[in-house]
């Protein structure tokens, strides 16, 4: 017998037919101590990449990637504008104190940051867009949601502005460094 409520199958003891996942009772009652989990809409949102955000288990391509995990995430313009960001604070660091070794610094310094703040602002944002289409759909808007999110820049984009961002970061070192 499959539960009503949650679909999977049903134990009998012997007072009652019940169900071991969400706890309800064949006489429509539930179990004490069992809850029955709601989806929340940023997980129908993000779908499989939920727990990877949620949990920040993808540090290491926040610090790796930087600024340009935003454009996978789909945040284009917040991506590029952190990058620069990035970039000045790099060129301010070299620029304001004598020792080159220090870029290596601002750069771990920066990128400590990204693992630490990227995952929390993109669920931020997130659920700005969640409300917007709850706004924009308001009858029917968990289609909207449970449609897949597109990434977007795809893993050669990615690896191609990378390319771009390291050869400007090579640029600017042999102009600072070249005189």
């Amino acid at each position: 017998m499959e539960c009503p409520r949650c679909g999977k199958d049903m134990l009998k003891s012997n007072n009652h037919v019940f169900c071991s996942h969400c706890g309800y009772l064949d006489n429509g009652e539930q179990i004490h101590g069992y809850e029955e989990k709601q989806v929340s809409d940023l997980e129908i949102y993000l779908g499989s990449e939920y727990d990877t955000i949620v949990r920040n288990s993808n540090s290491k391509s926040c610090f790796l990637l930087g600024p340009l995990y935003f454009w996978i995430r789909g945040f284009v313009f917040l991506g590029f504008f952190l990058q620069v960001l990035e970039i000045y604070i790099w060129y301010l660091v070299v620029h304001f104190s004598e020792a080159s070794y220090l870029i290596f610094l601002a750069f771990f310094f920066t990128r400590v940051i990204a693992m630490i703040a990227y995952n929390p602002l993109c669920i931020f944002l997130y659920k700005l867009e969640i409300k917007y289409i709850k706004k924009k759909y308001s009858t029917s808007y968990l289609p909207h949601l449970r449609e897949k999110m597109h990434n977007s820049i795809s893993g050669l984009g990615i690896f191609l502005c990378l390319f771009v961002v390291v050869g400007i970061l090579i640029c600017f070192y042999i102009l600072y460094f070249g005189k």
